[in-house]
């Protein structure tokens, strides 16, 4: 794989002879994951101390796990943050890695570690989480000629903090026109019950299907560390949805009404 680095110093660094006070000295940071990365796509990297970004790269996945991943940066307490599986979100220069309109999440898996730099060299490895959720959506008693579209208040995640970050996610998935409608979405950790899936008919009359809240009846939380997948039948005629966490080893089903 060809070789993409981009980094981004917040300070210029001189090396120190052995006689010079070593506490001042740079240190060189090799980043590197405990494990094989789960997806392809590029590996956006940052380190940071005091709220500043002193060190960022994005890079390959080959890159990443052969040792790529290196800084030069002051000895101070840092936070390391890891995003992978990056295809379509980017972050437009700011502290956003950003979904753009009429895409989904891509496959991230992401982390934050502290680092207490004081050595001339450390190594820092890092186990990254789901960050993602595979949305299953079928919908029965769609007319052919209607629209869907899945929409959100959450459109990427703080490349800093890992928080999920306001925006306007939107998203018209495809399927079946077999009056059942089947399709895969990827959508990013939620921090509010808005998703919503819109259902456009041929004559203009929109019916909004609260898909955030139908999630969240279900037990189902964005607050763990690695997010499951869901499932969501939702039946247009009756009004009703069947949701499904589909954990690691166990699925939950439930019935409910909207």
């Amino acid at each position: 794989m060809t070789r993409n680095l981009c980094f981004i110093a917040a300070l210029i660094l001189s090396s120190c002879t052995v006689k010079e006070n070593r506490s001042v000295c740079p240190c060189e940071l090799l980043v590197r994951s405990e494990e094989a990365l789960k997806t392809d796509g590029g590996v956006l990297v940052s380190v940071v101390q005091d709220g500043k970004v002193v060190g960022q790269g994005t890079m390959g996945r080959e890159d990443f796990e052969n040792g790529g991943c290196r800084f030069t940066v002051p000895r101070r307490p840092s936070t390391v943050t890891v995003f992978s599986g990056i295809t379509s979100m980017d972050t437009a220069g700011g502290r956003m890695l950003g979904i753009p309109r009429d895409f989904q999440c891509d496959e991230i898996y992401s982390t934050a570690v502290s680092a207490n730099l004081k050595d001339d060299s450390q190594e820092c490895t890092v186990s990254l989480h789901k960050n993602f959720a595979r949305l299953f959506l079928k919908v029965i008693g769609k007319p052919d000629s209607a629209e869907l579209r899945i929409m959100g208040l959450v459109a990427g995640y703080d490349i800093l903090s890992l928080e999920p970050q306001t925006g306007d996610f939107d998203f018209m998935p495809s399927g079946g026109t077999d009056g059942t409608d089947y399709c895969e979405v990827r959508i990013p950790r939620q921090k509010d019950d808005a998703l919503t899936l819109h259902v456009k008919y041929e004559e203009g009359r929109m019916r909004n299907i609260p898909l955030g809240m139908l999630i969240a009846e279900s037990g189902y939380s964005f607050e763990d560390a690695d997010l499951s997948d869901i499932s969501v039948t939702v039946d247009l005629s009756k009004s009703y949805a069947l949701v499904g966490v589909l954990g690691w080893n166990t699925e939950t089903y439930s019935h409910i009404e909207f």
